[in-house]
């Protein structure tokens, strides 16, 4: 088998693309966005690279192994890969794979090796013999890749996400999300490269992040937009409803950002309603913005002002239809000209339904992105 250079294992390994991810300038851009209009058919390959880097920069600290552990740890994860052949001059990359032997880049080469499900035995082994700091990152390390779930929209319409929290995402073409999900956790977190508008359920107790490009942004239970759109050197948050917070986590060591993480309370740079920032990539700085002009939009799920009064709920479902992009089955019979009184601005999707359900004496049913509206009609 052929050594492939941009395979998602050497992608995530080298050193190169991991400082055009964290800290991309003018010259790196031009030459992946080169190296993508070349080879288009490695778009997802380096977006999934992009969203691991990302994911795994964020819980790494500033302690270092020694070099026989940095060793040992590449020897390991290089006797699970596959065997390279030299590489043709069509496969020259774009960049010179270096071992890097610092804490930071072994833990990415071995945690590709886990999300890889190559060598995972192996690792776990390896890394329960280490002490102090580096055993209970490898802890860590493996909890958060062994569940991601990866969302990508690669359609040219908006695309639904509904979390396990009742939370809902409308993720833009071209957008990526990755969670993970589990009843244990005691933080709610996603990576988002892209474009989104979040509604988030309510919970004091488990805060929900939003990580893209360093940036943290951090809320109880609101409605926002984000666009960390990849092309765009500054990554901007909008406040819809309610109150966030947003702050750099590039330049913490690893307890001062589960500190800040952890903290029920919000800080850093406190954003309302209709309020806006932009935040640099390359210097990390937050910038406050003008608000937008609001603009009612059936097609933008963010600009869609959601106030409902005597509305037909034929008319409803019509504005829910191409806000979320679903489809929704109900017998227009019965329930098509059945008004509705609402203010439904800022509540996830399903709580959407529910408060119109209820309105209407019905139920509803959820497969993939269509929804089925069980009722005999008006109270």
């Amino acid at each position: 088998m052929k050594h492939d250079p941009y395979s998602l294992t050497e992608l995530i390994r080298n050193e190169e693309f991991i400082a055009w991810v964290m800290h991309p300038d003018e010259l790196s851009d031009r030459k992946w966005r080169a190296f993508l209009d070349k080879h288009p058919g490695k778009r997802k390959t380096v977006e999934s690279a992009r969203e691991y880097v990302i994911l795994l920069a964020k819980d790494t600290g500033r302690h270092q192994p020694t070099q026989k552990q940095s060793d040992r740890m590449w020897s390991i994860v290089e006797s699970h890969m596959h065997n390279e052949t030299p590489q043709t001059a069509e496969q020259e990359p774009v960049f010179k794979t270096t071992r890097g032997h610092g804490w930071r880049w072994a833990r990415v080469a071995a945690s590709a090796a886990l999300i890889l499900s190559i060598g995972s035995v192996s690792y776990w082994f390896y890394y329960k013999k280490a002490d102090g700091p580096l055993q209970e990152a490898a802890v860590r390390e493996e909890i958060n890749s062994a569940d991601i779930i990866q969302k990508y929209n690669d359609t040219d319409k908006p695309m639904t996400v509904l979390l396990q929290d009742g939370s809902s995402v409308v993720l833009q073409p071209g957008g990526r999300l990755s969670y993970s999900e589990g009843a244990n956790r005691k933080r709610r977190e996603v990576t988002l490269t892209g474009r989104a508008f979040f509604e988030i359920v309510k919970n004091k107790q488990k805060p929900f992040l939003v990580y893209s490009y360093g940036l943290a942004t951090k809320v109880l239970g609101t409605s926002f937009t984000i666009d960390a759109s990849s092309e765009n050197k500054d990554i901007k948050v909008e406040v819809r409803t309610g109150t966030v917070s947003v702050f750099s986590i590039n330049n913490l060591d690893n307890s001062q950002k589960e500190a800040a993480l952890d903290k029920p309370e919000l800080e850093g740079v406190t954003l309302n309603h209709d309020q806006r920032i932009a935040f640099s990539k390359e210097s990390g700085k937050i910038i406050p913005l003008p608000a937008a002009v609001a603009a009612s939009s059936d097609k933008d799920v963010s600009k869609q002002q959601f106030v409902f009064d005597e509305t037909p709920v034929s008319e409803v479902f019509r504005i829910l239809e191409s806000a979320y992009n679903v489809r929704i089955v109900y017998d227009r019979e019965k329930l098509g000209g059945c008004p509705l009184n609402a203010t439904l601005i800022g509540q996830p999707f399903k709580e959407k339904l529910e408060v119109i359900c209820n309105a209407l004496d019905a139920q509803y049913e959820l497969a993939d992105n269509r929804i089925t509206i069980l009722g005999k009609g008006c109270k």
